[in-house]
């Protein structure tokens, strides 16, 4: 074979194999060019799955601050509300404390006064029995009185110890000074008091000793309204006791 010949054999063999070997190239190259598209769009995919993500996330984020604020709100309500009530429970229980208190002096003073009334009515001689007898009667109707008054007063208002002390001082000579009458008028009735004897002096004395007890209790239910509050529930004193 020439040499002319088989050098155009290898040329064409050589630029078979150039063409091969750029065409192989070539189909490594578009690969790698779908790979990369590929790559990129799941990159994209991606990158949106995370902004989605991220919005998801804002999203929820501002719905719990709102959820947060409309809580503190209702916080805020509810201790706004909670302060109201107790506002008006401590306007209620003064109020209610005021009322016993003017029922308690009131009839304290009306059984000290009652009180004087029968011990004149029993003294006086010239006072018609019957007199006497309404004296009595309207003096023991406001002894019940006071005793149902200062129990239910104690009971509702649970006064401090100082007017606890008041009220049984008050009624323990209150007591002495009613054992007294009931000798006093049986001895007027069936005649036989002398004037100027012991019996009288006693009573006497007693009654100047309620109305010194009686002082000391609206001093002492005076004080107590005046007084800075204390989580012990006071007795007012009434107006102008």
């Amino acid at each position: 074979m020439p040499i002319a010949e088989l050098a155009t054999w290898i040329s064409a063999g050589l630029a078979i194999v150039a063409v091969g070997i750029a065409g192989w190239q070539l189909w490594l190259a578009r690969r790698a060019a779908r790979e990369a598209l590929e790559r990129a769009e799941a990159m994209r995919r991606l990158a949106a799955a995370v902004e989605s993500n991220a919005a998801k996330a804002a999203g929820s984020a501002q719905a719990a601050r709102a959820q947060a604020e409309r809580a503190w709100e209702q916080v805020k309500l509810a201790d706004r509300q909670l302060e109201e009530a107790r506002q008006e429970r401590r306007t209620a229980t003064q109020t209610e404390q005021w009322e016993w208190a003017y029922a308690v002096t009131t009839v304290a003073r009306e059984l000290v006064d009652t009180g004087q009334e029968l011990i004149r009515s029993a003294l006086d001689t010239q006072v018609a029995p019957h007199h006497r007898v309404a004296a009595e009667r309207y003096y023991r109707q406001t002894t019940r009185r006071w005793q149902e008054t200062m129990i239910k007063a104690v009971a509702r208002t649970s006064p401090p110890l100082e007017v606890q002390q008041q009220f049984v001082t008050f009624s323990d000579v209150h007591q002495r000074l009613h054992g007294h009458l009931g000798v006093l008028l049986r001895a007027v009735e069936t005649s036989t008091l002398a004037e100027g004897d012991a019996l009288t002096k006693q009573i006497l004395g007693l009654r100047h000793e309620l109305n010194n007890a009686h002082r000391n209790l609206q001093r002492t239910v005076s004080a107590t309204l005046t007084a800075p509050e204390s989580p012990t529930q006071q007795i007012a004193a009434a107006p102008g006791s």
